[in-house]
């Protein structure tokens, strides 16, 4: 409908309920500390500035460290977004694009990467990553592990991103030391 001649109270405005969908999955994601759920693209449809959105197309992206709980989070969403479209007299359609399972790092080798920042008088910090890396590739075929070095401001993925000289010859160092100490047996 037109912008200027549909009264509020009769708007089925998609826009206004994918909005309040993204705010659903923030807060569903923010309120479980090791879950991120990302609305990355959004679109609204005709996208005229005088109409109001009859559609709007928008993505997730939801990553857990294991696979039982993103399908939870997943579903809390779902339901979230039904209720929501139900409640504003719209129809929800959801279309899963891919799918990619939780891939945890070979103990031994986060033990040994721990080890060898350790000798360098750097106290490890294990974290999670949702990250996709070529280590999700490479763990269905060989033990993997990851290292992350940090970068100014934690931007990454960016033109932004940067790291010290001095960071980047300590995670060439660990690497080294890592590979002289390998024992595959561990």
């Amino acid at each position: 409908g037109h912008a200027g001649t549909v009264p509020m109270n009769m708007r089925h405005d998609a826009l206004t309920a994918a909005s309040e969908m993204a705010l659903a999955i923030e807060r569903i994601g923010r309120a479980h500390e090791t879950v991120v759920a990302t609305v990355g693209r959004f679109q609204a449809f005709p996208g005229a500035v005088n109409v109001i959105p009859g559609e709007v197309r928008f993505s997730l992206d939801t990553r857990a460290p294991d696979d039982a709980l993103r399908e939870k989070i997943i579903t809390m969403i779902e339901g979230e977004c039904k209720a929501i479209a139900a409640r504003r007299h719209l129809s929800l359609r959801i279309e899963p694009l891919s799918s990619a399972k939780a891939t945890p790092m070979a103990s031994h080798m986060i033990a040994g990467l721990s080890d060898a920042i350790g000798r360098r008088q750097i106290t490890p910090r294990l974290l999670p990553s949702g990250a996709g890396h070529d280590a999700m590739a490479m763990a269905t075929l060989c033990p993997a592990g990851m290292m992350f070095v940090r970068c100014r401001g934690g931007i990454s993925h960016s033109p932004l991103e940067s790291m010290t000289e001095s960071d980047c010859d300590t995670a060439v160092e660990v690497l080294l030391d890592f590979v002289r100490h390998f024992d595959p047996k561990r």
